[in-house]
């Protein structure tokens, strides 16, 4: 859950100077804003060097473009002491130098380095920070390990002590949002401001403090801020983490034919005790974690696996999985959630959270995961869809407590529901003069399917579904079998209750098929 003290960073200050007092010299702090991070640890360390007197202790920072910087006086002469002609520091593009000459800084040094976890994969840079260990030990000197994730090799692993700075909480973005008015000459205690604010912080929730002054400024006018404006440019920064996108469709419950029982139940959770703050979607996951079925052996799908059953397990994550054919309403029903409930829906790519560089992958989704519980302050609903559930590892399916939900094909009554939606939607003639196919098997998708057709080549429905083949024909085994697995055992989207496998399902509802010449009847 996100942090709520005051200034959330202040938990990484109180931390680097409890491992500073007792002589950590290896620290790796995971920030989403390294320059902030750099500025409140230098305000945060005093760092008076034994037997110093009053002299501060030296800080200052190195990366692979500028080589050393000063962050205070004593940092720069501490650079002038390492390195003799700073104009050509020879650790520029070159990080196993940097560390070699960091050896002979004074002591009581703090030394931050960006970047970090990029240069793992050089065995001088990890030999290089091991021999700092011992040396930096001794007389108080501290590395500072700079990264947005970090997955230390097994060299490291106990030498390095790993904090991870929290996104900022609701105090800090409050903060942020009243800096804001008071930079543009807005009243920052004005009756306006607080009308929106809790609204303002909901729409940057999950954003740097960086990230949010900016997306704040940005959407900062003479009449306060614009929050839909603050939505809009929070989902594109949300999406610049890997794996992560907020859909945008306009999906409602409404607009969904059929699956009464899932819509209901999902509205009701949706505002119920426990109301979520974000829906994470999962599309199609046994493909997302197919190389953790069963015995895990590909080691990013194992960590991935391992890595979302903690975090649903630690955060007490409710969801539920969605089973059934191809164009059976799941991905629809997970999309129109959050519009339903009044939240963001993120989309969770497992794929696009993994990496080239070494240790990317492992980085990439604990960041997602990081800022999924910035955006909905913990309190998130996970909805899962899948084709085949079979695949899925058994310790992940039992994380969905809310339960698992099979989406038969509609029936026929589902089927008149789901074609007056496509007919009103692409404005067809609802008086029987453009009569319906037949349309036993169908699904929703096929049913839509066969509507756009008709519009676009301007043809009859009858016409327009010679050019549709139905899913119950075209995998017909395979709806079986899902069919087969889920009765008894998964609650149905339809009906409530324990899914039934009957000769009933999908029969003809009794109700006359429309023809060119009559009405619905009632």
């Amino acid at each position: 859950m996100a942090d709520n003290s005051p200034n959330s960073i202040e938990r990484i200050v109180r931390q680097v100077k409890a491992a500073r007092r007792v002589s950590t010299p290896l620290v790796a702090l995971v920030t989403p804003d390294p320059a902030a991070t750099i500025r409140a640890v230098c305000d945060g360390i005093n760092g008076k060097g034994k037997g110093r007197g009053k002299t501060e202790a030296p800080k200052l920072s190195w990366d692979i473009v500028r080589g050393f910087q000063p962050n205070n006086e004593e940092g720069l002469r501490a650079i002038a002491r390492i390195v003799a002609d700073p104009s050509r520091d020879p650790s520029i593009g070159n990080p196993p130098e940097a560390l070699r000459l960091a050896m002979k800084l004074p002591e009581s040094s703090v030394l931050f380095i960006h970047q970090a976890g990029r240069y793992m994969d050089s065995p001088m840079y990890l030999q290089a920070l091991w021999l700092l260990r011992d040396m930096f030990k001794m007389d108080r000197r501290m590395a500072v390990l700079l990264t947005p994730g970090i997955n230390l090799p097994p060299e490291l692993a106990g030498d390095v002590m790993v904090f991870d700075e929290p996104l900022p909480g609701e105090a800090e973005l409050q903060q942020i949002i009243r800096d804001a008015y008071d930079c543009a000459g807005l009243d920052c205690h004005s009756p306006e401001l607080d009308e929106n604010l809790l609204a303002s912080i909901e729409a940057v929730q999950g954003l740097s403090a960086f990230q949010a002054e900016q997306v704040v400024a940005m959407s900062l006018g003479k009449e306060g801020v614009d929050v839909d404006a603050l939505w809009d440019r929070k989902r594109r920064q949300i999406e610049l983490t890997p794996g992560l996108k907020v859909h945008r469709g306009a999906e409602t419950f409404k607009g969904i034919g059929g699956v009464e029982t899932i819509k209901r139940f999902l509205s009701q959770v949706l505002n119920g005790q426990a109301r979520p703050n974000a829906v994470v979607f999962l599309d199609e996951i046994e493909k997302m974690l197919g190389g953790a079925s069963g015995q895990a052996t590909h080691s990013v799908d194992a960590d991935q696996l391992g890595t979302l059953l903690s975090y649903m397990q630690d955060q007490n994550a409710a969801g539920m999985i969605f089973v059934g054919p191809p164009g059976s309403a799941k991905s629809m029903v997970a999309k129109a959630a959050g519009n339903e409930g009044g939240v963001p829906t993120i989309q969770l790519d497992l794929g696009g959270v993994k990496g080239k560089f070494v240790g990317d992958s492992e980085q990439g989704i604990r960041q997602a995961l990081k800022v999924i519980t910035s955006v909905s302050n913990g309190r998130t609903l996970w909805i899962a869809t899948c084709n085949a559930i079979s695949d899925l590892p058994p310790e992940l399916r039992r994380r969905f407590t809310l339960g698992t939900f099979f989406f038969d094909l509609p029936d026929a009554k589902e089927r008149d529901a789901i074609w007056e939606i496509h007919e009103v939607a692409y404005d067809m003639p609802m008086d029987g003069t453009d009569p319906r196919p037949d349309d036993d098997g169908w699904t929703g998708a096929e049913i839509r399917q066969c509507c756009d057709i008709a519009w676009r080549l301007g043809v009859p429905l009858r016409e327009a579904a010679g050019f549709v083949v139905p899913v119950s024909v075209s995998a017909s085994e395979q709806i079986e079998k899902l069919r087969a697995a889920a009765t008894g055992r998964f609650l149905s989207a339809s009906r409530g209750g324990v899914y039934r496998r009957d000769d009933t399902t999908n029969k003809p509802a009794g109700r006359p098929r429309r023809a060119a010449t009559t009405h619905d009847e009632d």
